[in-house]
């Protein structure tokens, strides 16, 4: 499932004054709340407008979460502030995706070997 995430000036202050914090310390806290709240602010709804409400956050969590995990909705929350340019573009999200993927084979790895 693909999310359409788009975050403007306001969007992104409002998450900074909910939760008091400038918008790189927001994506720190990935609780499901906090993801919530990222998802209310940015998805773009089936008519093109921009955030929806909470129960609809929660219920694109819970299909999103079907075929991904949390850290997959983080990098593409992540990306989407990125897009707009509230985070810094430096930071190469794809590297971080593969270096995921190494590490979960070298788990399951370990795991198939000592069986």
């Amino acid at each position: 499932m693909k999310l359409n995430l788009k975050y403007t000036a306001t969007t992104v202050d409002e998450i900074e004054q909910s939760k008091k914090l400038p918008i790189e310390n927001c994506v720190a806290d990935n609780t499901i709340g906090n993801l919530a709240l990222f998802i209310q602010k940015g998805l773009v709804n089936d008519n093109g407008n921009v955030g929806v409400s909470k129960s609809v956050a929660m219920s694109t969590i819970d299909e999103y979460l079907k075929d991904n995990d949390k850290d997959e909705l983080l990098m593409d929350i992540m990306q989407a502030l990125m897009d707009g340019g509230f985070l810094s573009r430096d930071v190469d999200l794809e590297k971080v995706k593969e270096l995921k993927a190494k590490r979960k084979a070298q788990v399951n790895e370990q795991i198939e070997n000592a069986m």
